[in-house]
């Protein structure tokens, strides 16, 4: 199939099996494709110049990594371009003037996109989508350009294991001068690690297995989005917010898909292979599913200890006993130590992955965002700038939204906790339960839209201001949605009232009530909620390939019957799926993490509930990335932040809860005066944060070997890429300069210089 490379779209091609075998034969290329096909080898393609063909001969296509999806026409039922000289038995109707315009103006911008990506040294290969209304543009690069790029920008890749796996600026090979004897040579290439797949190289390494996937995808987005040298300086942000650009993504790798998902356990729940998660999607992903395993292994000991304390409350009939004294001791140290040796974890793998002392980077422009075109003070270029003088009115609507949220939000936990009283009235504690659990997961999901909604209209450039202006309203209003209700029977149900009627425990026992209530909670987000979350991606996917089918059907492309309807190509399957966001996953995990430790004193069995719902929560999402989303475009990251934060604070809350419960609520000490239950309550709180500031003495979060090896690792690239190693240490120089090691000079028995 032919090509194009280093040029531009060409529309103006006949599309009919005879011509384009005519042009091929004068030795002229195919324009934009009828499909995609996965050959290597194909004949390339020109562009017309004054009208005239410009040969080109055959070239081998490098890996495609990045589509762009462009739109051609406004409907596939339309006559335009190419489609006008066709027969008129396709029944393809003339557009209005208005759509004429737009389809010139997406024209003239698409080739304007083709001409920067072809004039900064990107591959590229044009075809029609399966009804001809889109256009696809399959982008890889050359090795060489790759190379060139990463040396300009400095990027960071892997050194081989004998230097320590060290991570460096990348660096071409310097030949040296001609007039100095090239004594001042340097051969860098052998000191950076290969990566390759010996199922498609062979045995032995390509002329780009120094760069990993993510490395290329990373790269030629960079080539895509900058304005450096060699670099196209599209804005594909804005060509998305105006519609004239409909998907920008990376194209999935069956093989390696296949590979995480038949091997998925390991990979996504133990995080025994989590490299692979890591070279795949990136150091952003890996990271979640790391902390997903991490979660996993600290929960076993709580897991089985639970489930010797759920045996004995059953034998006492209520979790209010002795035992609950140990669960609260076991959950203080539990949660002060849980993100503790988590950020212990993470940078360590941050050192491994290249992470750890990352610089923070300017961050790419949301789509979404718009402003005002200006020249950038820091990097004097044009791009869009939105004051904040115009986002504090929308920062501040969005705040007051939030107030009346929770005001109506408190007005309906009291309604709620009314209908409780009627309901167990006539006995039907276990109904109004599950009611008061969908009534959370309904809230949840429409503030969720609402938040989204919200910090849309704030307008925040980068991904991270606009995820953590999202975290910022979301935690609050889930903290209370979620929780309040379980806060109310622990510490304000017995014997209290509500709007004038009186509020009682079942058997006068708030534990048991606040466990059965619990149970239901998890229940339904092992359930209903993870349902939801793999369905709703897969039937929007479903969806949008029958309106796709209904639509080619309908346009009356094939008047026989007889003709098989052709399938879609691999990337435009793909353009089909949803974006995959963590952030999502994240809060789920959240949730699930305060259901787990902020009331385990009333329900030891929590822990089991909670382990079994987070492998099947990484099984979930690993389907989704591996199924129902496009792949995303890989992102650095050396930490969990903000959410790192946001679990701690969590774990102080539970810490501070399940004591509270012990003292308050509990009979252990009900022979307790007020005053002496307070001050249980501040020993225990107190030592609990004293055990917290010993841990965090004892094991540092960033443990002494990381530190030595990242400092092992500076000495090491010093020394051999940049050849600043001892003036006698002949071995690291020869070793740059791939050359022998001279043996070192001979001593003589005396000062020559006497005799001359």
């Amino acid at each position: 199939m032919p090509f194009v490379r280093d040029h531009s779209t060409r529309e103006l091609l006949q599309h009919d099996a005879h011509k384009t075998r005519v042009d091929r034969a004068r030795g002229s290329g195919g324009g934009v494709e009828e499909g995609d096909e996965e050959a290597q080898d194909r004949p390339g393609g020109h562009i017309p110049v004054a009208g005239q063909p410009m040969p080109q001969t055959q070239r081998k296509l490098p890996p495609t990594d990045v589509v762009m999806v462009f739109p051609y026409k406004t409907s596939s039922t339309l006559r335009w371009g190419d489609d006008a000289a066709e027969e008129e038995a396709r029944g393809l109707r003339q557009p209005t003037e208005e759509q004429i315009r737009k389809m010139e103006t997406w024209k003239a911008k698409r080739n304007t996109v083709i001409h920067s990506l072809s004039d900064a040294g990107l591959v590229l290969m044009l075809y029609y989508s399966r009804d001809r209304d889109e256009i696809f543009v399959r982008i890889a690069a050359d090795p060489n350009h790759l190379r060139q790029v990463a040396e300009m920008i400095r990027y960071q890749l892997e050194l081989k294991p004998q230097y320590l796996s060290a991570f460096a600026d990348y660096k071409n090979d310097y030949p040296g001068r001609r007039d100095l004897n090239y004594s001042d040579r340097c051969i860098v290439s052998h000191l950076y690690e290969t990566h390759f797949d010996k199922e498609k190289e062979g045995d032995y390494p390509q002329k780009d297995a120094i760069f990993r996937t993510v490395d290329r995808l990373r790269l030629i987005d960079h080539i895509v989005h900058s304005g450096d040298h060699n670099c196209a300086g599209v804005d594909v942000g804005q060509l998305l917010h105006d519609g004239d650009l409909i998907h920008y993504f990376p194209i999935h790798e069956q093989g390696q898909l296949e590979d995480m998902d038949r091997d998925w356990f390991k990979t996504f729940v133990t995080g025994r292979n989590i490299d692979k998660v890591r070279n795949y999607f990136g150091e952003r992903i890996a990271l979640y599913f790391l902390f997903m395993s991490h979660f996993i292994k600290w929960m076993i000991i709580p897991t089985l200890l639970g489930t010797f304390l759920c045996v004995v409350d059953l034998f006492y009939g209520t979790s209010n006993n002795f035992t609950a004294v140990f669960i609260c001791v076991g959950v203080g140290l539990f949660t002060t130590s849980f993100v503790h040796f988590w950020r212990r974890k993470s940078n360590l793998y941050a050192l491994k992955w290249g992470t750890f002392s990352m610089k923070k980077r300017p961050e790419p422009t949301r789509p979404e965002f718009y402003g005002v075109s200006r020249i950038n003070p820091v990097t004097s270029r044009v791009d869009r700038y939105y004051p904040w003088s115009e986002r504090i009115w929308t920062v501040m609507f969005s705040y007051s939204v939030i107030l009346v949220s929770l005001i109506a939000l408190l007005f309906m936990v009291g309604v709620l906790m009314v209908l409780r009283h009627a309901f167990h009235k006539h006995g039907g504690r276990i109904t109004f339960q599950v009611i008061n659990a969908l009534v959370v997961e309904l809230l949840n999901t429409l503030f969720t839209s609402l938040a989204t909604w919200l910090t849309e209209r704030e307008n925040h450039r980068s991904y991270s201001e606009h995820a953590n202006h999202l975290l910022a309203k979301m935690v609050v209003f889930k903290f209370i949605n979620c929780y309040v209700s379980l806060y109310y029977i622990a510490f304000l149900k017995e014997h209290s009232y509500l709007f004038g009627m009186p509020m009682n425990c079942v058997n006068d026992d708030c534990l048991n009530d606040l466990g059965s209530q619990l149970a239901i909670f998890m229940i339904m987000r092992l359930t209903v909620q993870n349902m939801i979350e793999l369905g709703g991606p897969y039937v929007m996917m479903m969806y949008r390939r029958w309106t796709e089918d209904v639509a080619f059907l309908d346009s009356s492309l094939f008047t026989n019957p007889m003709t098989i309807m052709p399938d879609l190509s691999s990337p435009e399957k793909q353009s089909k799926k949803e974006d995959y966001d963590v952030y999502q996953d994240m809060d789920e995990v959240l949730i699930l993490y305060g259901y787990t430790v902020l009331f385990v004193v009333a329900c030891p069995w929590i822990p089991l509930i909670a382990i079994i719902s987070l492998v099947l929560e990484c099984f979930l999402d690993q389907k989704k990335l591996v199924l129902l989303y496009r792949r995303p475009f890989p992102s650095a990251a050396g930490n969990n932040e903000p959410w790192d934060t946001a679990f701690d604070v969590f774990g102080m809350l539970a810490m501070a809860t399940n004591t509270a419960v012990i003292v308050f609520s509990s009979n252990v000490f009900e022979t307790w005066s007020h005053y002496h239950k307070i001050m249980l309550f501040m020993v225990v709180e107190h030592a609990m944060i004293g055990f917290r500031i010993l841990i965090s003495t004892l094991f540092p979060a960033v443990p002494w070997e990381v530190r030595l090896l990242s400092m092992q690792q500076q000495v090491i690239v010093h020394r051999h890429l940049n050849l600043g190693g001892e003036e006698d240490d002949h071995e690291t120089r020869a070793s740059a300069m791939m050359a022998t090691a001279q043996p070192p000079p001979m001593v003589h028995d005396g000062d020559e210089e006497e005799y001359w």
